[in-house]
C-alpha cells in the first residue's frame, strides 16, 4: 500500500573515499582523505546534482577527518548546513587499529580475524568495540535523525561498519549479518522514510552506487 500524502524524508548514506595510507583496519584512526578519496567523493555527489547543485538540505557527518572534511567543504561550497555526530564514528578496532590485514595475520594468525568477519555478534577485535556497542550508538543517531530530520533530503557521510549498521537496522536483519555489505569507497545508498496514515516506514531504494 502506498500513501499519496505521506511525509517523505530522503536520506543518502555515503561511505567516505580512500584515506591517506590506503586500505587497512583503520577504525577510529583519524587519517584524512587522499587526493583519490576527494575525487571519489566529489564525483559521487556531483552525479546527483540538480542544476549544478547537490539536492541536500543538510549534511550529517562522522567526526573523523575522512568524513568531516569533505562534509564541511560540501556545506561551505553549496551553503548547506552541516552537523557532526560523534555517534557516527567508525567501529573502534582496538589492537588492530591502523594495521593492515597482513600485519594482523602475521602477528595473530587468521583465527580471530576470521571469527570477527564470520561471527561478528560474538567476536570483536582485541580491546575493541563490539558490534552491539556500535549498533546501539548508531541506532540512537538514526532514531534522532528520523524524529527530527534537518530537511527533506539529507546526506549522511560515514564509514563502512556504520553504513552496514544502518542498513542492517532498516532491513531488520540479525546482528550477525552486520558486516555483510562490502560497500566500496564513496558508495552511496538511498533510503526513504515515510510518515503516513498507518505510522512510519523506511525503505531502501538502492545500495552501494
Amino acid at each position: 500500500m502506498r500513501f499519496p500524502h505521506a511525509d517523505i524524508t530522503t536520506i543518502d548514506l555515503m561511505r567516505h573515499g580512500e584515506p591517506v595510507g590506503g586500505r587497512m583496519l583503520r577504525g577510529s584512526t583519524d587519517h584524512p582523505l587522499s587526493e583519490t578519496g576527494w575525487k571519489q567523493m566529489t564525483d559521487a555527489v556531483m552525479r546527483h546534482t540538480v542544476d549544478g547543485r547537490p539536492p541536500y538540505d543538510a549534511v550529517i557527518s562522522s567526526p573523523l577527518l575522512r568524513c568531516r572534511e569533505f562534509a564541511l567543504w560540501l556545506g561551505e561550497e553549496f551553503d548547506v548546513p552541516v552537523q557532526v555526530d560523534d555517534d557516527l564514528a567508525e567501529l573502534h578496532l582496538g589492537e588492530w587499529e591502523g594495521k593492515t590485514y597482513a600485519q594482523v595475520y602475521e602477528q595473530e594468525g587468521s583465527e580471530q580475524m576470521s571469527a570477527f568477519w564470520h561471527d561478528p555478534d560474538r567476536s570483536a577485535p582485541p580491546s575493541g568495540e563490539t558490534l552491539a556497542e556500535l549498533d546501539a550508538r548508531v541506532s540512537e543517531s538514526w532514531q534522532q535523525l528520523l524524529a527530527n530530520p534537518p530537511g527533506k533530503h539529507v546526506l549522511v557521510v560515514a564509514h563502512l561498519f556504520v553504513c552496514n549498521a544502518l542498513l542492517r537496522q532498516v532491513l531488520e536483519q540479525p546482528l550477525r549479518n552486520g558486516l555483510v555489505m562490502d560497500l566500496p569507497y564513496a558508495a552511496m545508498s538511498r533510503l526513504r522514510h515515510e510518515r503516513h496514515a498507518l505510522g512510519e516506514s523506511t525503505f531502501i531504494e538502492w545500495v552501494g552506487r
